[in-house]
């Protein structure tokens, strides 16, 4: 028996549309509609690097954002190439990869917390570039109140990590900071509620897991404490490796001379097998 009210065609037949929701800055449900309306592999691909990016500066792990960064210019110039100028001019216009190439060279640079920088003022001016680029402008504000915290000046800290949520609701490392906040104040119930929000949206994020160990602990919540201080102590074991193995292949990946040992060691680990064989036959 059929629906004779419902027509046979309407808007919820449609595909979802990947640049409505690329205008509105939601990288990874645009992938995803991208990926069920089987747009172009370079449109997908592009949209893989925009969501690479953004999860890379999440997790404030450059390398990965370079890399990620790297193989969205390389998709946008495959979709221009292929005859998607469409496409490739609306990605370029809302991700604009120069200034985003720009934009993570300062956070890069910085490395760890705030880059020595005292002053905030001055902190802001050497961030100015990550400031005007959306996908780096919550970790832009992320780290002015991480040296907010460091100043012990709680309320504008606060008032930055606030922000940097505003900006990007997913920026988890953000939550966590405002958790922290409320640690140092002994407010455990509300850290503990921070913390948990922060395993809703990325679980396997050691620092979450760990400082709620520390809040739980405080509570007097001492099995459930252990249960995430173990968790944290095996995910940052992980992390250290991922980071071990992607400090290597930030040495040797390009590097002419480490591909032409490869091939040396492949070759001789031939000739070894070949030589074994060779000896067994005899």
């Amino acid at each position: 028996m059929t629906d004779s009210g419902r027509p046979l065609s309407s808007p919820l037949d449609a595909p979802p549309d990947w640049g409505t929701f690329a205008r509105g800055g939601e990288w990874r449900r645009a992938l995803a509609a991208a990926r069920v309306a089987a747009a172009p592999t370079e449109v997908t691909a592009a949209l893989e690097g925009v969501v690479g990016v953004q999860e890379a500066v999440r997790a404030r792990r450059f390398p990965q954002a370079r890399r990620a960064w790297t193989g969205l210019r390389e998709a946008l110039a495959a979709a221009q190439g292929a005859g998607l100028t469409g496409e490739a001019a609306l990605l370029r216009s809302l991700v604009r990869p120069d200034a985003l190439g720009e934009a993570l060279a300062v956070l890069e640079g910085l490395g760890r917390g705030t880059g020595g920088e005292i002053e905030t003022d001055a902190l802001r001016e050497r961030l100015a570039p990550a400031f005007a680029h959306p996908l780096t402008q919550a970790e832009a504000l992320n780290t002015v109140g991480v040296l907010h915290a460091l100043r012990e000046e709680p309320d504008a800290a606060r008032a930055a990590f606030e922000q940097a949520l505003a900006v990007d609701p997913g920026h988890y490392r953000a939550v966590t900071n405002i958790g922290n906040l409320e640690l140092e104040a002994g407010h455990l119930a509300q850290a503990e509620t921070r913390y948990r929000e922060v395993l809703r949206l990325n679980p396997d994020y050691d620092g979450a897991h760990h400082n709620l160990g520390v809040a739980l602990r405080r509570q007097g919540k001492l099995h459930e404490s252990v249960g995430a201080i173990r968790r944290a102590q095996r995910l940052g074991l992980k992390r250290s490796q991922e980071d071990s193995r992607e400090d290597l292949r930030q040495q040797f990946g390009d590097s002419a001379k480490w591909r032409t040992l490869r091939w040396v060691l492949l070759a001789a680990a031939v000739l070894v097998l070949y030589l074994i064989v060779r000896g067994l036959g005899h």
